[in-house]
Parts: C-alpha cells; sequence; structure tokens
C-alpha cells in the first residue's frame, strides 16, 4: 500500500494532508484514527475499507510516483539559452564592514573577504550575455551584490549609462543589497533617478546592530547608517519610501526586543521589512538559537494570527513578520492544486538554475544564485567565456535524484523547500548532508498546514485583500 498522507490536529480538529491531491482534509475523530494508523502501515481490514471510501471519492489514491525528474529537466537548455530572467553581478568582493555572520567571515566553507573588485568590462559581458540569452524573457533584473556594491559605484554607474544606449529596447529593472553607510549625494541621486530598487540591511537598535554590523576597524556601523537614512529621508522622500530593509536575526538577539525597536522606530515606520536567521548550509559549526528566540517567536506570530482574524490591532504584529501572512495566503492558493503526481516528478525545492537568478562573480563564472558556496565545485555551473555548463545545471536541478527512494515516499514532496544548496558540502553533492535538512523542510510545512487550519476554523476569508499581503 502506497499511500502517502499526513496525520495532524490542531485544538479544534483532526486532519490529514493528501500528498498526491494537495489538499487537506478534515476528519471525524474515528476516521482521524484510521489514517493514522493508514500513515504508519497498521492498517487493518476495517481501516482499509474506510481508505477505500476515501479513494473512490478521489482522495488517498495509491501514489504512481517511480522516478525523480524535474519537469523543467527536458526544457532545461532552452532556458539557459533564450529565458533568462535575473543576472546578479557580484561587483565587488570587498566591504568596509566586518559583520561576524557574514558568508565571508570564516564561520562557513566558503571564500572570505578579499578586495577583487569585477572589471568594467566583465561587467559589459555578463550583460550581453544576459541580453542574449533572455530573448523569451519580456522583463528581466541586473542585481549588484558584493561585498559592498556601491564601492564598485562608479563601474555600476557607467554600465547603467551603457545599458541605455545599448539596450534601450529591453524591459528591465535594477536591484541592490547595502549596508548603508557608503551614501553621498551623487550616489542618493543616481539610485533614485534609474529607480534601483534598494535593499539595506539594519539588525535592530544600536546595542543589537553594533554586536554583529562592524566596519572592519571594530566600530560600530549604526549611527553612520541611521544618519545616511535620515538624509535621505529629507532629501528625497520618495525615493526613501521606497527601499526595503531586511535583518538578520543572529542567535542571542532577544526577538522581543527587536519587536519593539522596528515597531516604534519612526523613522523607517512605512518601509518594507523582511528578515531573516542564518543559513546553517556549508556553516563550519552549529547554529543554535536559544529557546527564549523561539518563545517570543510563537508569541509575534501568534498576534499575527489574531490580527489576520480581526481580534487585536494590525499595529500590535511585529514588523519582522510583515511578509509572514502573505506566505500563508500564497501557500493556500497552491493547496489542491494536483489531481495525482505523475511517473515522474521532482521535490518542489529547486528553481531553475541559472534562469531564476544567476549570479555571475568578479571573475565572471556562473553560480546558480548568490546564496550558495562560491568555494562548491558542484555549484560553478559555467562561466562567460563558455557559457553554461549543462550537466552540472541538471545536477543542480534534480537534486532530489539524490535521494530518490527518501524523497518517493515523502508526505513533503510537493512543498519541499530544499534546493541543492542543502546538499552541497563544497567537494561534491551528498545524500547525507541533504538528508540532514528534511526534519527542518517538514517541519515548516507542517506549521504552515496547521496555521491555516486554524484560520479556516476561525472563518478567516482567504479571498480577502488584506494588510499581509501589500
Amino acid at each position: 500500500m502506497n499511500v502517502i498522507i499526513k496525520p495532524f490536529s490542531t485544538p479544534m480538529g483532526n486532519y490529514i494532508y493528501d500528498r498526491e491531491t494537495n489538499a487537506i482534509l478534515a476528519l471525524k475523530h474515528d476516521e482521524y484514527e484510521v489514517f493514522k494508523r493508514v500513515y504508519k502501515k497498521q492498517a487493518n481490514e476495517a481501516d482499509q475499507k474506510i481508505l477505500k471510501a476515501f479513494q473512490e471519492r478521489g482522495f488517498c489514491k495509491e501514489s504512481q510516483l517511480e522516478k525523480i525528474e524535474h519537469p523543467a529537466s527536458q526544457y532545461l537548455e532552452f532556458y539557459l539559452e533564450n529565458k533568462v530572467e535575473k543576472i546578479t553581478l557580484q561587483v565587488t568582493q570587498d566591504c568596509n564592514l566586518r559583520c561576524s555572520y557574514c558568508t565571508y567571515s570564516g564561520m562557513y566553507e566558503q571564500r572570505g573577504h578579499t578586495n577583487k573588485t569585477m572589471s568594467y568590462e566583465t561587467m559589459k559581458k555578463s550583460v550581453d550575455f544576459l541580453m542574449e540569452h533572455s530573448m523569451n524573457s519580456e522583463h528581466v533584473n541586473i542585481g549588484f551584490y558584493g561585498g559592498e556594491p556601491l564601492l564598485a559605484f562608479e563601474n555600476i554607474k557607467k554600465l547603467i549609462a551603457y545599458i541605455k544606449k545599448q539596450y534601450p529596447y529591453k524591459d528591465l529593472t535594477y536591484s541592490m543589497t547595502t549596508n548603508g553607510t557608503v551614501f553621498n549625494d551623487e550616489i542618493i541621486k543616481f539610485l533614485s533617478t534609474n529607480k534601483i530598487s534598494l535593499t539595506i540591511s539594519i539588525d535592530g537598535p544600536k546595542e543589537v546592530h553594533d554586536k554583529n554590523r562592524v566596519f572592519a576597524n571594530g566600530e560600530g556601523s549604526f549611527d553612520p547608517m541611521m544618519k545616511n537614512l535620515l538624509y535621505i529621508k529629507k532629501k528625497d522622500l520618495e525615493f526613501f519610501n521606497s527601499i526595503s530593509f531586511n535583518t538578520v536575526i543572529a542567535p542571542g538577539n532577544d526577538y522581543q526586543c527587536l519587536t519593539d525597536f522596528f515597531n516604534a522606530n519612526d523613522i523607517i515606520e512605512d518601509n518594507t521589512f523582511f528578515s531573516t536567521s542564518l543559513n546553517g548550509f556549508n556553516s563550519k559549526e552549529l547554529i543554535e538559537y536559544d529557546e527564549l528566540y523561539f518563545i517570543n517567536y510563537q508569541i509575534e506570530r501568534t498576534k499575527m494570527l489574531l490580527a489576520s482574524l480581526g481580534l487585536i490591532s494590525e499595529d500590535r504584529v511585529s514588523k519582522l513578520l510583515s511578509q509572514e501572512m502573505a506566505r500563508v495566503v500564497r501557500f493556500h492558493k497552491d493547496l489542491g492544486s494536483s489531481t495525482g503526481l505523475t511517473h515522474a516528478a521532482h521535490p518542489g525545492g529547486p528553481c531553475i538554475p541559472g534562469s531564476k537568478r544567476l549570479m555571475v562573480d568578479v571573475n565572471g563564472n556562473f553560480f546558480p544564485c548568490e546564496r550558495v558556496s562560491e568555494a562548491s565545485v558542484s555549484m560553478q555551473m559555467g562561466n562567460l567565456e563558455s557559457g553554461f555548463d549543462l550537466e552540472k545545471s541538471q545536477a543542480i536541478l534534480n537534486i532530489g535524484q539524490l535521494s530518490l527512494e527518501e524523497c518517493k515516499r515523502c508526505w513533503n514532496f510537493i512543498h519541499c523547500g530544499m534546493c541543492a544548496a542543502a546538499a552541497d558540502d563544497t567537494e561534491r553533492f551528498s545524500k547525507e548532508e541533504k538528508l540532514k535538512h528534511c526534519g527542518t523542510a517538514s517541519y515548516e510545512t507542517l506549521s504552515m498546514l496547521k496555521t491555516i487550519c486554524l484560520l479556516k476554523e476561525n472563518n478567516y476569508n482567504f479571498e480577502k485583500e488584506s494588510y499581509y499581503e501589500s
């Protein structure tokens, strides 16, 4: 019997998630006990009859999945040659900060900080490559990445002038992530005029921000960053309001303290916020958050759910969670989208490498995105001179083949968020490394399923426009 489900409950109800239909089914108590036995492969004859009744209604069918293969596999070459949508240029490996948790700080299997900068010729070649390989993309984005990308401002300025002259017909946008310390009038005007989508890193109040985000001499970066923000807000309010902020919540930081700071800060009160925790992939040491972090996070998430139900005011919700409700709504929209996995399918994590967010490093080497290790042999998928390495690109896309049997049996197959980065040990892709992260991936999906059920139990309307979807 190859029925793949996941039983779970909330304080108000019992449910199963049915993988083949990608649906949540509400169950009576006795039905729930039956499906718990089905899940454990302990179903008796009476259980089989109840299961059959559900199958006659189109649910809990035997899985036909036999082969792990990404549906984009046969079209990958076409995508890489014609449908690249975003390119991220590592315009410099240099940075004026030395953040303790930085990917290049030494705590990851990764290169360290260097003073290498992408030459203007390499930047032009990268843009030309993008244009040649995006004929079927209606819109493309060029991202500027570092190090601190504004240290390469002169080259960025020259490059955008080149793009405007050479490719005036192309619908494109620009994006950049910066530490917020390298601004002057010329830079501000340039970023605003060219509508560059800007994300600035800010970790909280001065004592928290300066604990990790320091200059090379050890001094904190909070004061100069905030001085720049105030100046930009006074000089160009429209541009300032378009800026997004990202907070890295490092272990040891007080979640409640961060929430209080962002909710009370009147300088950045109208901006969009994102928050992330530290990435454990390729980390040399285990990254652990204490119990207080999780308690405070759950308190703030509960407040978010109460606000979505209209039980408390939305201004009581942590801005660190301002994007979370939109994630819940998107997840809900994806449910019920399957009539059964086909003979060949792939877990949901990988995007199409090279097409969705290709990164070009300072030397012109290709990586699937800026979040993977540049020290990885497996992740380097070509370069500007030779183009894409199709064999490596296929391996990155079809990373689920490493754990074929485990993935075939997994209830979280459709919603698994793991890409090749989870399996990368920098020398090769490792099944053992990938399987280490399965528990976290399943926990995140189960948490989302329970959240949706809790909201439905309390009559939340998933079709309505919401503050959280803005």
